[in-house]
């Protein structure tokens, strides 16, 4: 990995980056949304980089195109923003606050768990963080302090055109292989260890 300056705001897919096994957006089971499979899906090191994150005030979100309307055909399913919650939930326990979302009145949902299947390189997605953390797209080392980590090549080189940083710079491919790689996460909890 070689990200020339530290980022302040992580943006993680959810699928493939921080998952081994892609959800497809939606658990149809019990098995699929239970602490057990939940557990061995996770990537490891992502608990513990997520603290080490947040003890150096680094803002994380999880941006994915899972959808809260993948489940319609499915009685009971998990999907979009409630599978991701579950997911954290497992993960960092029910009381966790590092991942939340809430829907307004007008159907809005705020916070960083940003579910939307947009297929737009996360244009989206991308917006909506912009919005929350009040930066100007203009302002390049605004938002070069913005990291993608996605197995998708396709996003990676959308946020790169913007001006955010990529796990390796001017490689969407390699920056989208690394994102995929069983290690990731433990590879960049080394990186934010003092020397």
């Amino acid at each position: 990995m070689s990200i020339d300056a530290p980022p302040r705001i992580y943006v993680f897919d959810f699928d493939q980056t921080i998952t081994h096994i892609h959800t497809g957006g939606c658990a149809v089971t019990p098995e699929e949304i239970s602490e057990e499979y939940i557990h061995s899906n996770l990537k490891g090191g992502f608990v513990e980089l997520v603290d080490g994150l947040a003890r150096k005030n680094i803002s994380v979100y999880i941006a994915t195109y899972g959808d809260d309307t993948f489940g319609r055909d499915f009685d009971g399913a998990t999907v979009g923003h409630a599978l991701v919650k579950r997911y954290m939930d497992v993960a960092f326990g029910v009381d966790q606050t590092h991942f939340h979302f809430e829907q307004d009145n007008a159907g809005e949902i705020h916070g960083n768990i940003i579910a939307r299947y947009s297929l737009d390189g996360k244009q989206y997605h991308l917006t909506r963080i912009l919005a929350r953390e009040g930066i100007d797209d203009s302002d390049p080392i605004a938002m070069h302090s913005i990291l993608l980590l996605d197995d998708d090549a396709q996003n990676v080189d959308y946020f790169a055109q913007r001006g955010c940083a990529t796990m390796v710079p001017n490689s969407p491919y390699e920056s989208a292989r690394q994102a995929a790689d069983p290690g990731l996460m433990n590879a960049l909890l080394d990186g934010l260890k003092p020397a």
